[in-house]
């Protein structure tokens, strides 16, 4: 149900401004809150000059004083809408539609009463808009002008500008209820929309930075952690250990003869091995464990549980059983070898270059051990 509401308004919205942002851009909230802006100030307008037409008592005067002030509006919003929509201008547009509304508005006070006119209150929305539409550096240099536009009002009968008053004395506090219902009922209105707006900005910008965040720190292919993070993660690990004076291992393993698998049968059959082995990783191994690929065939696997010798063997064994489980790849079999190595921080280095080391060079001489085997 939300969805389909949340369609309809922005099939309303959206025709008024240009399509050339894609969702979850900032631009396109920015460019549908002052669409949905321009169209709420004159749906609100079209209710004053209905309600100032049939429910209100004026003269013809009064009532041409509202429609004079929703044609001038109206010809705001389309000149708004138009730069919005035709030129991609969103600043300039929301500009141009506060100048038409200020310049009605005043229109109205002097028509009305000048300062006296329940028009002049409503020219605090003009400050109001502008900060929530474009920035607070708008909204202080509109609210100047907001203020310059009441002390002119206030200061013309003094200097001998004469204001008409076209509502009778009967109806002021009726004339400025209506004004102050209608500027709270906008300005509430419009501080609504604008935190639904950025509520919903903020919502999709928080999830682009997690992306963002998963990706730097992840390998694209197989989802585990990339290089450049798993040495973040174990540098951490070292100072953390340091402290504590606890023991932590680091394994190192080497799929062996990948890049042969890889010339025999097409890189698509490796990706494919590399996916089945990280999974497996993730999956065999303990949650407190960190794993990683930090180069084409070669991965790092951090363990916090296990401390001495005879833990780093145990582990190495369990690795090794991972390793020999047969994968079904393309309908048949593939069984893969790796080489495993490891050290015990800090027994074989006190600084990641150094464990890392010590566990590379133990793969190297398991590797060697290997090859001498089965020669």
């Amino acid at each position: 149900m939300t969805k389909f509401r949340r369609s309809n308004i922005f099939s309303i919205i959206d025709p008024l401004h240009s399509k050339t942002y894609s969702e979850g851009d900032a631009k396109l909230y920015r460019h549908r809150f002052t669409a949905g802006l321009i169209l709420s100030a004159m749906v609100c307008l079209a209710a004053i000059v209905i309600v100032a037409s049939y429910f209100l008592p004026h003269g013809d005067q009064g009532l041409h004083i509202v429609r004079v002030l929703f044609v001038f509006v109206g010809l705001g919003a389309l000149l708004s809408i138009y730069v919005l929509r035709a030129l991609d201008q969103r600043v300039l547009a929301t500009n141009i539609f506060i100048s038409f509304v200020g310049l009605a508005l005043i229109y109205l006070a002097v028509m009305t009463g000048g300062i006296l006119s329940p028009a002049s209150i409503c020219l605090i929305i003009i400050p109001v808009i502008a900060t929530l539409s474009i920035d607070s550096f708008a909204g202080k240099i509109w609210g100047v002008l907001a203020f310059v536009t009441w002390s002119l009002l206030f200061y013309a009968p003094q200097l001998g500008f004469e204001m008409k008053k076209t509502m009778p004395s009967v109806d002021d506090s009726l004339g400025f209820y209506v004004s102050i219902l209608t500027t709270h009922v906008f300005i509430a209105f419009v501080a609504f929309y604008y935190e639904g707006t950025s509520k919903t900005l903020r919502q999709n910008l928080l999830k682009e930075r997690r992306e963002y965040h998963y990706l730097a720190n992840h390998d694209a292919h197989t989802g585990v952690i990339n290089r450049r993070h798993f040495l973040e993660i174990l540098k951490s690990e070292i100072n953390k250990y340091e402290k504590s004076g606890d023991s932590f291992c680091l394994f190192f393993i080497d799929l062996n003869d990948f890049k042969k698998a890889n010339d025999d049968y097409g890189h698509h059959f490796g990706d494919q091995i590399l996916e089945i082995f990280s999974r497996r990783l993730r999956h065999r191994t303990r949650a407190t464990d960190t794993v990683a690929r930090i180069g084409g065939d070669e991965f790092c696997v951090i363990s916090r549980d296990m401390k001495t010798e005879d833990d780093a063997k145990c582990g190495e064994q369990r690795f090794e059983a991972i390793i020999q489980e047969p994968m079904s790849l393309n309908e048949s079999s593939y069984t893969l070898r790796a080489s495993i190595g490891w050290s015990i921080y800090p027994m074989h280095g006190r600084d990641h270059e150094a464990l890392l080391k010590h566990a590379d060079q133990h793969m190297y001489e398991v590797k060697r051990r290997k090859k001498e085997g089965r020669s």
